[in-house]
């Protein structure tokens, strides 16, 4: 069943076959992800990790969609008619339109700004009509035409774009610079659409029937200006290296260039554009670690090793004993083995749990985050619900703890202990932090968590919970999250005993193993925006992949559970299982995410 998962959540849509020029090696395939197009019923398709945010397709249109742009990050896209109406879903913000506007000319294309936070449309006299923070550097709206406007591209700054005409004409407003046009030569075809290279310095022009003209550095790869055609090219697309191109027909067929891979087409009518979906950054695992942990040798007493009234060294608060023995998070080599042990298994961040300025978590920061640094890990911080806290003094700790140790991802535990009203202005002052709430794992299933996160201002959710859920809640629970904009960020945990610790009673088994497998291929299924690990080192509740071993306590007779099992695996193999397992789950996750 496990591998039947996998297999599913790497499958790429089917369709015609591509034409020559594309490779298909890993290295290339990152360059281009996938795409969407759009039809002029408003209809949106989606191939390879281009994602679906909605579309106008059911919606009875007062004009044709003619055009459509992407959001920077790629979470979401806006639509354009005719009419200059404007549709966005995802992320993409409607920043106004002319849809109530009486046009000269019908609106024929748009390009959105660096920062997705504003957009141009142009209409085929080439006057261009200004949104959010896209500035006007001008527009062809008072000069006589010899072709009609088709199309425009922004350069890499967005501080200024190029015009295309149907005979190839280029008009270049702002830091957008001239390299050549078709205008004076003959065409077989007009000219449908431009791209423009990465680096601004030259641009693509298509026409019709698929013929390609390459100015400045954008570089020939190839055209289906020979080729039989079943409809005629109406849109292209560059890779994020400019090494390639997909040029789409109107009936959804691709054809691809360069190093642009084909991932999928066909089975649509009326395609009027085609975006390319940007590449992702390398999908991330970040794991909860504890800090909390401290013995007389290195502290001057046992802390949390003795939590339940327990008597360390041998009798602990944990269900499980660390191979490590009952450690000091003060001790140096502890930390660094440790840090160094999770960065081999491809975890990229450690979510430090932190209580509070002054506290013992908080006097073992430098330490942790100059180990992590040692190792490539970043550093994000878990806040918890310490004595006093409030939303504002977590305003204060992102603050402190950016200027401190230059943390920006913060992930604050029952965010819920606060009113969304507390939180909005808390978080809508702060600069350059991503923050996260998690609270009630049943408001997580029901989406009423998502809607507090989303009314009170965070940029995503995490479910952390070791015990209730289980991975076939995640993609539920991401999905709920998606639909308000926000990230998520379902926590796999291999199981849950804490009967040393607290006296609870209530266990989630390993199961040798299944149990966690199980939550990866959940984690996985829900599309995360960042998988976390709960935990790296939460012994009380049992929760944790760090090593165990075999022990009992002499004086009672009391054994501790051990990995053993776990996979087939027994003594010291057992003892490392749930990192191994871990390094090969995070490989999945990278092969899947990487087309």
């Amino acid at each position: 069943m496990l591998g039947l998962l996998l297999a599913a959540l790497v499958a790429l849509p089917a369709g015609p076959a591509r034409a020559a020029g594309a490779t298909q090696s890993s290295s290339v395939a990152w360059t281009s992800p996938g795409y969407w197009m759009a039809t002029s019923g408003g209809g949106v398709f989606t191939f390879g990790s281009a994602g679906f945010y909605g579309s106008a397709g059911s919606l009875h249109l007062s004009a044709p969609v003619v055009g459509m742009a992407a959001t920077p990050d790629g979470r979401g896209y806006w639509l354009v008619a005719s009419d200059g109406g404007i549709f966005s879903f995802g992320d993409a913000a409607f920043h106004g339109s002319t849809g109530a506007i009486r046009l000269n000319r019908p609106i024929v294309g748009m390009a959105s700004t660096l920062t997705g936070q504003g957009y141009w449309l142009v209409a085929s006299d080439g006057g261009i009509f200004s949104f959010g923070d896209a500035a006007f550097h001008g527009s062809t709206g008072a000069l006589h035409l010899a072709k009609p406007i088709v199309g425009m591209a922004s350069t890499p700054s967005g501080q200024g774009y190029w015009l295309v005409a149907s005979d190839g004409g280029i008009f270049t407003f702002g830091d957008a610079t001239f390299h050549g046009s078709t205008g004076g030569i003959p065409l077989a075809r007009p000219i449908v659409s431009m791209v423009s290279s990465p680096s601004g310095h030259g641009y693509w022009l298509v026409a019709s029937d698929g013929g390609v003209f390459s100015f400045g550095d954008a570089a020939y790869q190839g055209s289906a200006g020979s080729v039989a055609l079943a409809a005629p090219v109406v849109s292209a697309a560059a890779t994020s290296d400019g090494r390639g191109y997909w040029l789409v027909g109107a009936d959804a067929g691709v054809f691809t260039y360069g190093d642009a891979v084909f991932r999928g087409g066909g089975g649509a009518s009326g395609v009027v554009a085609v975006v390319a979906a940007r590449p992702k950054p390398a999908p991330a695992v970040a794991a909860f670690y504890y800090p909390w942990y401290g013995n007389p040798t290195f502290d001057g007493e046992w802390r949390h090793w003795d939590e339940g009234g327990h008597t360390p060294p041998d009798d602990i608060g944990s269900d499980y004993y660390p191979a490590r023995g009952a450690y000091s998070s003060s001790d140096e080599s502890t930390v660094n083995s440790q840090m160094a042990e999770i960065a081999a298994i491809g975890v990229n961040e450690v979510i430090i749990s932190w209580w509070g300025r002054g506290s013992f978590e908080d006097q073992r920061m430098a330490l942790i985050v100059g180990a992590a640094h040692g190792h490539g890990l970043a550093i994000a911080a878990h806040i918890e619900p310490y004595q006093s806290r409030s939303a504002a003094s977590v305003g204060a700790d992102v603050a402190y703890l950016q200027s401190a140790y230059g943390i920006d991802d913060f992930f604050v535990y029952r965010a819920q202990d606060f009113t969304a009203s507390d939180w909005s202005p808390v978080l809508a002052s702060l600069s350059g932090a991503r923050v996260w709430a998690e609270s009630f794992w049943d408001g997580l299933k029901a989406g009423w968590v998502q809607a507090f996160a989303a009314d009170a201002g965070f940029d995503g959710v995490y479910t952390y919970d070791p015990y209730d859920l289980s991975g076939t809640d995640f993609p539920q629970i991401c999905g709920a999250a998606r639909q308000l904009h926000l990230l998520c960020s379902p926590s796999v945990a291999p199981g849950f005993s804490a009967v040393r610790a607290t006296g609870q009673t209530a266990v989630r088994d390993r199961a040798n193993g299944a149990t966690y497998d199980e939550r990866w291929a959940g984690a996985l299924a829900s599309l995360p925006d960042l998988v976390t690990v709960t935990s790296y080192n939460e012994w009380h509740e049992g929760s944790q992949i760090e090593p165990a071993v075999a022990k009992c306590v002499a004086a009672s007779g009391f054994c501790y559970q051990t990995y053993d099992g776990a996979w087939g695996t027994t003594g010291p193999q057992a003892s490392v299982a749930y990192l191994d397992r871990t390094a090969t789950w995070v490989s999945s996750y990278r092969q899947q995410e990487t087309p």
